[in-house]
């Protein structure tokens, strides 16, 4: 037992040493403390998975320089330490009533980690939190130190040797393209370098797991041992793990490749299988999730070597963390059983970055809970909680995989990821995971050779651990009613380039694309539930929403940022609106990094929501977190979702700033809005960094009020939408489906082009003009030209705009012109072109525009027509004779003036000529805080807060 000192004594450090390794071994971490300090002796002693040691000596406040001094000595004594902190109490437990409830309730423990492996560290700051948090961090240890480096070494070896092999293999014709057709059958992958490269990584793969295998089963042998007995043994060797052992999903597509390399030249297997063994070497010092599993991920996350995008593994760490803060609720998660009562699925679950992040997190819990049966609890997860969906099978194979990898000591009786179909076969049109549109059961395929297994092709088969169950053709699976839903749907769409399953040749993407239509309108009863225009994430929002279980039921989405803004998502907003309670959305305005998917630069958004019970209407608030910082690491990410966890988000309705903070830095904001204020609307909450800039936005795109930031009073603004007094013209493939450019003067002016050295001011002249076609082109029909001219406009605003590099956002023209970058508005009066014009390009219209933008990629955005119709801009029709004229006449004044970028707009003497006139005419304060405010802004700067 640990004494305790009478009310006036202070306290030892022993005694709270003793009590901090107590709380770090009840957060599973393996801590040991020395009862009396005796030189020479750490005061805490950690020991991490895979053998690593780490050390902790603790201190008082103001005895800061005697425990540097002490660091230095155990980085000298200790020189295979991975990690050695200094942590100093803080002051008010050293007259603690209860010692042991007070650390365990302190929030204001500060470390810092003084060095590793013997050397010093520099530049590394304090970070404040609790015991907690402390026991994650030594738990991410690992990773920290020396993970990102090893994963990415071994990474870049290992994706050399499987483009070599495949190289080696596509040097053989007839081996390479039926090596490919293994993997064409099963991924869909028509491109044959793509193909032989992810049949490389699959064989990689299973040589890594039977090295990991042997380790934990002795009746395995290593991939060693066999090679000394040439390759021919590999295959009968994997064999025999099938069949005595288990993991079948682990090398059945393995054995399919060895066996078909076995018939090319003699030297063909060897050469790679041996390449490949070689770089199995730089995964063997990798343990655990955070490190071997990222390995695949690293791997895998290159499009090079799949062809698909994954979400990034901080993302994931986030998303999952944030998915469990508080849910659900009453969970004793020391019962490691109880996890397996969940029911999680992940409808596109890929390498199953998504389904290992909710593991790694309920494993968590259940070590800071002070449970002490990770291991079962993982087999409880695999088997009974966790199901995955995909229509690779080389992706559920590499998830099988990576689950199974976790902790090789366990055999699983089952896994529950299936591989569903995607194609037409005669009559039956198959969507993947869509074909749970509407039902509880579809069939699942899991794509098998009918040569090597005989059976049919359309068969089924669950990839389990022990086998693959049940296999007969129009086997089917139910998606069961979940307590969690938690994806990254594939983000293809249906316009442009970006075609709906765009991998399945073009004589069956109509009929798949036609099929998923039908089963949309199906569900459809009063209310829309998803638009394929926007691509395929709204249909995989639909087809897991109505098996969520009403009431506790959460959505955990990772879609792109247009999912809040953009048009054509609206029914998938919708749809939230009405059957959840949108709890938080958190997007990055890092512009090093706007996305959370790997091996893309779209912007995207995290989005949790919980499914509202039978008849619940009440109002609920959401929680908007714009990050500053997107995480770069797994630490990083645990340690922002912590942040936002423990920060209560400001008000928008209110005053002051919600800061998130971590290591003393701010990373962020959380805002909480009103869900009767996002209702039918675009979620303005993600469109700015800061709460400040949405408060004044919502005023006035809400009440047509205009508010600074502690301003007492507000100045009324008359607004419509822009269609209410302009008509918006066509734009570019109408016009090119009517006209062709031409630099010889016609009657049918254009303004070509948006090149920000040539846009620099608020007028412009025609450098183009256009001639009616007299045919239609190829493939197209012919656009009449009373369809076009007449809605020629003096008013144009950018169709697309880089707002780093933009001058101008509008401009008007002395003669109706068209233009292939520039949508022309037509309002029928010089005065109101003019008015509109220096409207615009005001820091007040600015602050419109960027508030029901629709972006794409950070500062990249775009205005669809929709988008433009709807924008709220400056209603000319209630503004008095003076005032229309006032901005005309300023327009006349400035139009000749030169605009800086956007980024310098603070400064800029155009700009400020322009909110000073605005200001003046429409009675506004000066806008010079605003216009400061718009140019930091991220999309704007492209610089971080």
């Amino acid at each position: 037992m640990t004494s305790h000192p009478g009310n006036n004594d202070p306290i030892r450090e022993e005694v709270l040493n003793v009590l901090l390794a107590e709380l770090l071994r009840g957060h599973g971490v393996a801590a040991k403390a020395e009862r009396r300090s005796r030189e020479g002796t750490p005061d805490i002693r950690v020991e991490l998975p895979g053998g690593d040691l780490a050390l902790v000596e603790c201190k008082w406040p103001g005895n800061e320089g005697a425990l540097d001094e002490q660091l230095s000595e155990r980085l000298t004594a200790f020189p295979d330490a991975l990690g050695v902190y200094g942590l100093v109490y803080p002051e008010e437990l050293r007259t603690a009533a209860d010692p042991r409830a007070e650390l365990a309730a302190a929030s204001n423990l500060s470390w810092r980690l003084h060095g590793s492996r013997g050397a010093a560290l520099s530049g590394v700051q304090p970070h404040t939190d609790s015991a907690e948090a402390f026991a994650d961090e030594l738990r991410m240890l690992p990773l920290q130190m020396e993970g990102a480096d090893r994963v990415k070494a071994a990474a870049d070896a290992v994706g050399y040797a499987v483009e070599q092999s495949a190289k080696q293999i596509s040097r053989h014709a007839r081996i390479s393209r039926r090596v490919a057709n293994i993997i064409a059958e099963t991924d869909k992958e028509r491109e044959r370098a793509a193909a032989l490269r992810i049949g490389c990584l699959v064989l990689f793969n299973a040589l890594a797991f039977q090295d990991r295998l042997a380790a934990a089963d002795e009746e395995a042998p290593t991939v060693s041992e066999v090679l000394s007995r040439g390759v021919s043994g590999l295959s009968d060797t994997w064999r025999d793990i099938c069949t005595n052992i288990d993991y079948i999903p682990v090398f059945r597509i393995a054995m399919d490749i060895l066996d078909e390399l076995a018939h090319g030249p003699d030297d063909l297997a060897s050469l790679v299988v041996n390449r490949l063994a070689r770089a199995v070497k730089d995964t063997r010092n990798l343990e655990g999730h955070d490190l071997s599993g990222r390995l695949f991920h690293t791997l895998l996350s290159n499009a090079k070597f799949t062809g698909a995008y994954y979400t990034s593994v901080p993302a994931a760490t986030m998303l999952a963390r944030l998915v469990f803060n508080g849910w659900p609720a009453g969970v004793d998660w020391r019962d490691y059983e109880y996890p397996g009562s969940l029911n999680i699925a992940d409808l596109a679950c890929g390498t199953g970055t998504l389904l290992m992040a909710v593991a790694a997190e309920a494993e968590r819990l259940h070590k800071s809970a002070g449970g002490q049966n990770a291991a079962l609890l993982h087999k409880v997860m695999v088997e009974q909680a966790l199901y995955g969906y995909d229509v690779q099978l080389s992706a559920i194979h590499f998830a099988a995989t990576s689950l199974a990898m976790l902790n090789p000591d366990i055999q699983f009786d089952r896994m529950n990821l299936y591989v569903m179909p995607l194609g037409v076969e005669g009559k039956k049109t198959s969507l993947g995971s869509l074909d749970f549109l509407g039902t509880e059961e579809a069939a699942v395929q899991f794509a098998l050779s009918p040569d090597a297994f005989g059976v049919g092709e359309m068969d089924a088969q669950r990839v389990s651990g022990r086998g693959a169950r049940g296999a007969r053709e129009g086997q089917t699976a139910k998606l069961p009613d979940l307590d969690l839903a938690i994806m990254n749907p594939p983000f293809t769409r249906s316009v442009g380039g970006n075609l709906l399953f765009g991998s399945i040749p073009s004589v069956d993407r109509g009929k798949l694309q036609k099929e998923l239509s039908r089963r949309l309108k199906q569900l459809e009863g009063r209310e829309r539930v998803a638009s394929a225009t926007a691509g395929l994430g709204g249909a995989f929002v639909a087809a897991a929403s109505p098996r969520l279980r009403p009431g506790e039921g959460r959505l955990a989405l990772v879609l792109p940022l247009s999912v809040c803004t953009g048009p054509s998502w609206s029914t998938t907003r919708a749809l939230i609106e009405r059957d959840y309670a949108l709890d938080m959305v958190v997007t990055s305005h890092d512009p090093r990094r706007w996305n959370f998917s790997d091996s893309t630069q779209l912007s995207e958004a995290l989005l949790i929501a919980t499914r509202r019970a039978e008849g619940d209407t009440s109002e609920r608030r959401t929680t908007f977190v714009n990050l500053w910082r997107n995480p770069d690491g797994v630490l990083d990410a645990q340690r922002t979702a912590q942040a936002i966890a423990n920060t209560a988000p400001a008000n928008l309705e209110d005053t002051g700033a919600a800061l998130l903070a971590v290591n003393r830095q701010h990373v962020g904001e959380a805002v909480s809005i009103r869900e009767s204020q996002l209702r039918g609307k675009k979620w303005v909450g993600v469109q700015f960094a800061r709460a400040d800039l949405t408060r004044i936005a919502l005023r006035l795109l809400d009440d047509g009020e205009f508010r600074l930031p502690g301003e007492a009073s507000s100045t009324a603004i008359p607004l419509c939408r822009l269609d209410e007094v302009g008509t918006v013209g066509p734009d570019r493939r109408d016009i090119r489906d009517g006209f062709a450019r031409t630099d010889a003067v016609t009657a049918y002016a254009m303004l070509e082009d948006n090149q920000t050295e040539e846009r620099k001011t608020l007028s412009a002249a025609p450098n183009k003009y256009l001639a009616p076609l007299t045919e239609a082109r190829p493939t197209r029909r012919l656009k009449p030209l009373n369809q076009l001219w007449p809605k020629a406009g003096r008013l144009l605003i950018a169709e697309r705009s880089w707002l780093n590099t933009a001058r101008v956002i509008a401009l008007s023209t002395t003669t109706p012109v068209l233009s292939n970058v520039w949508w022309p508005i037509q309002t029928g009066d010089r005065s109101r072109d003019k008015a509109l014009a220096s409207w615009f390009n005001s820091s007040v219209g600015l602050l419109a525009l960027l508030a029901t933008r629709n972006t794409t990629r950070g500062g990249w955005i775009g205005l669809k027509k929709g988008d433009l119709e709807e924008m709220p801009a400056l209603d000319p029709r209630q503004l008095s004779p003076e005032q229309l004229r006032g901005l005309s006449d300023l327009f006349d004044a400035l139009q000749g003036a030169e605009f800086e970028r956007l980024p310098n707009m603070a400064q800029c003497p155009a700009r400020i000529a322009l909110d000073e006139g605005v200001a003046r005419i429409l009675g506004l304060p000066p806008l010079d805080t605003l216009r400061a405010l718009l140019a930091s802004e991220p999309v704007v700067a492209n610089r971080r807060l």
